[in-house]
């Protein structure tokens, strides 16, 4: 009796030891593991690795599509001067003018002495006699040969042509956004980096604001945090960067203060990696999108340079 008493409390606590089992297995499988989120993390870099990779292939395309391009109308201008030099060598020159006062090579003696008119006979005997000086000779002026055309009048010079107008620069929106109170998180960090931006520190001033970005993702700094950075990339002379950047502003908000800035800056910076379809068509974006924007009239300005 008392040994089966012990067996069936022995059964007892080994079920209850596999039950423990059990269950601290389920709370470990429920949570994901280190392992899991490393791979989640290297995922998501091979993803971003891969979408850098596809956006540099495109952009080699690019700039062998303008190489070609260029290739093409310097072509076609070699053929369009060596048809121009033919022409003109095939042309006879024609006959310089007479000059003014000559008689024309094709005018007849009889002509030539048509217009001097002989002295008058006893004209200067009969000045003299009367006591009065005599009359100086008449001087001929210098009659252009016929078939001579005037001489053109002089051209006008065209007026200067007007400056590109002028957009708010970066520079003033970080004086504006520093002369204004931010009350929201992050507003001495983003403070600190608009006064490293403003005085040329683009890289102290560019961790500041991507650290107030990774720490206040929902502050309304956000905003005008991400354009400072692009514009802080820019200076750098991160331009590929620097467009992701201000595409990633334009995508997370469309409609913000930030978004026409960002649009011009954007195509200013593919201007810089050579890549001007692409810089057309941001321009077409700003137009678009924001017609009225004080970006606008330098947007136009840069799409005639562009197009010309």
């Amino acid at each position: 009796m008392t040994m089966m008493a012990r067996g069936s409390i022995g059964l007892g606590v080994a079920a209850l030891a596999a039950l423990g089992v059990l269950g601290a297995l389920g709370l470990i499988s429920c949570a994901p593991s280190s392992d899991e989120r490393q791979q989640m993390q290297s995922n998501e870099s091979a993803l971003r690795e891969m979408a850098a990779n596809d956006r540099q292939q495109i952009e080699a395309l690019q700039q062998q599509l303008a190489q070609q391009n260029d290739r093409i109308a310097e072509l076609e201008h070699s053929a369009s001067t060596a048809d121009d030099d033919q022409a003109a060598a095939k042309s006879p020159n024609p006959p310089a003018p007479p000059a003014a006062g000559q008689p024309s090579p094709t005018a007849s003696p009889d002509q030539s002495l048509a217009g001097a008119q002989p002295p008058t006979p006893g004209a200067n005997d009969a000045d003299s006699t009367n006591g009065a000086a005599p009359s100086p000779p008449a001087v001929a002026m210098a009659v252009p040969p016929a078939g001579t055309a005037p001489p053109p009048p002089s051209a006008e010079l065209p007026p200067p042509a007007a400056p590109p107008p002028a957009a708010p620069t970066w520079q003033a929106a970080a004086a504006s956004e520093l002369a204004a109170q931010q009350k929201d998180a992050g507003a001495k960090l983003y403070r600190a980096g608009l006064t490293d931006l403003r005085g040329g520190k683009y890289q102290p001033g560019l961790a500041k604001m991507q650290d107030l970005q990774r720490r206040y993702p929902k502050s309304s700094l956000s905003e005008p945090a991400e354009y400072f950075c692009g514009n802080a990339l820019f200076e750098l002379g991160q331009y590929e960067k620097s467009i992701l950047q201000f595409n990633d502003l334009t995508m997370r908000f469309p409609e913000g203060r930030f978004a026409s800035p960002s649009l011009l800056r954007e195509a200013q910076a593919f201007t810089k990696i050579n890549d001007p379809i692409d810089a057309r068509l941001t321009l077409q974006k700003l137009l678009s999108d924001h017609p009225s924007a004080p970006e606008a009239p330098l947007a136009k300005s840069m799409m005639e340079s562009l197009s010309s």
